[in-house]
């Protein structure tokens, strides 16, 4: 049996972590004949052409991916084969993702369990399976078959450093209102043994020789526990590589941070949000203007490289808010900020079906969309506030790239 894996058009590229798993659990299960193509990598020709005479074509979507993800399958779908959808978008929108006549199968959540189950046979519209317990149980992801190296020489092109990426936990307990991601791995954490997870960085830094490694989770150090047990292991391992990784403000005190020092953990990402208290609590963010400015205080003062996101956009936003984001920045003095547009996609609170029915999502990004306005600023008020601050902070500003990556999506 032959597998494709697609991972459609994005506005940067992705190490496709997730497609990596899959192919590994596949293959644990006999089905060894899997091939991968990414639209930030590949043309349209190439991965059309690369999807002849393959038996299932999966494609993982968030919601901009949509759009390229249904057009190739159109141009792909035969009476031979079975086309496959999973990721946020169909997983929030199943039924919609089915009216498609190309789309035979939709997966809703994670998607290790129902691929086995396709690559098996089954052919139900809708496959939905039990989230995997034993997190330690899923071979590590096949980063050969998602071709890395791409990942890897982009990396370097863009930040000097060959960098890689790792999941230790899946699931996010916390309720931000802007957030898709509960939609694929739930709201109840799973978590990695430490052991695990310090094999698989130190597979990643011998065979794909890295500079830097970055935790994928949404965040890192909800389990206390797992967190300074992997510390441990890599300072008693020697292992030096640098990393870093998101992180919840609220979770961070002196005993997690000396042992992430420790273990050479150099970027801290922390999404700061607002620096309006109405603000953070309309977000549902677990985290006071207090404890950022002293968490803030503390990782500068221990030497960690600080990451500050900011949202726009939220409905009870007006210039004051904005106002208290930008003396915040100043106050706390973050080594990078960024500065997104709140986007309103499926899986979120945000969505509407009825008012967002007909959105081009291929069209929205985080950093860029025409829909969002609030109760005080219209949609061109909000972007002209977020080029004002980037052009104040451009210094410091995270995700350069993200627009220029945009004419270069269709790389051979």
């Amino acid at each position: 049996m032959k597998i494709v894996f697609i991972q459609p058009k994005t506005f940067y590229t992705w190490e496709a972590l997730n497609i990596g798993y899959l192919a590994s659990y596949l293959k644990g299960n006999g089905f060894n004949e899997i091939n991968f193509y990414s639209g930030f990598f590949d043309n349209d020709a190439r991965i059309i052409e690369g999807s002849k005479n393959a038996d299932i074509i999966g494609f993982s979507c968030t919601s901009p991916q949509m759009k390229h993800g249904l057009s190739l399958a159109k141009k792909i779908k035969s009476d031979k084969n079975c086309i496959v959808f999973g990721g946020v978008h169909p997983s929030v929108l199943p039924h919609d993702v089915l009216k498609n006549e190309t789309v035979d199968v939709v997966v809703v959540g994670e998607g290790e369990e129902a691929i086995l189950d396709v690559a098996k046979g089954n052919r139900e519209p809708i496959i939905k399976k039990p989230l995997i317990e034993d997190l330690d149980s899923i071979p590590f992801p096949d980063r050969k078959m998602v071709k890395q190296h791409r990942n890897l020489e982009h990396s370097y092109k863009v930040h000097g450093k060959r960098i890689a990426g790792i999941f230790s936990s899946r699931g996010c307990p916390f309720r931000c209102i802007f957030c898709a991601s509960h939609t694929v791995w739930g709201r109840r954490l799973r978590f990695r043994s430490a052991e695990n997870i310090m094999s698989e960085f130190e597979q990643v830094v011998k065979d794909l020789k890295v500079d830097f490694v970055t935790f994928a989770d949404d965040e890192v150090g909800i389990n206390r526990k797992q967190l300074i047990d992997f510390c441990e292991k890599k300072i008693k391992n020697g292992l030096k590589t640098p990393w870093g990784c998101n992180v919840v403000i609220s979770t961070l005190d002196d005993k997690i941070l000396t042992a992430l020092k420790a273990a050479n953990c150099t970027e801290l990402w922390m999404g700061v949000e607002s620096g309006s208290p109405k603000i953070l609590r309309d977000i549902r963010k677990p985290i006071t203007i207090e404890a950022i400015k002293k968490v803030f205080k503390k990782t500068k003062d221990m030497g960690f490289f600080r990451r500050a996101y900011f949202l726009l956009g939220m409905p009870n936003e007006g210039y004051e808010d904005i106002k208290m984001s930008e003396e915040l920045i100043d106050e706390i003095g973050p080594d990078m900020v960024g500065f997104t547009i709140l986007a309103p996609y499926p899986g979120t609170e945000f969505y509407n079906p009825h008012l967002h029915k007909d959105v081009d999502w291929s069209e929205v990004d985080e950093y860029h969309n025409r829909l969002t306005k609030t109760k005080y600023l219209s949609n061109r008020e909000l972007r002209s506030e977020q080029e004002r601050l980037t052009e104040k902070y451009k210094n410091l500003i995270a995700f350069r790239q993200c627009h220029e990556f945009k004419s270069s999506m269709n790389v051979v």
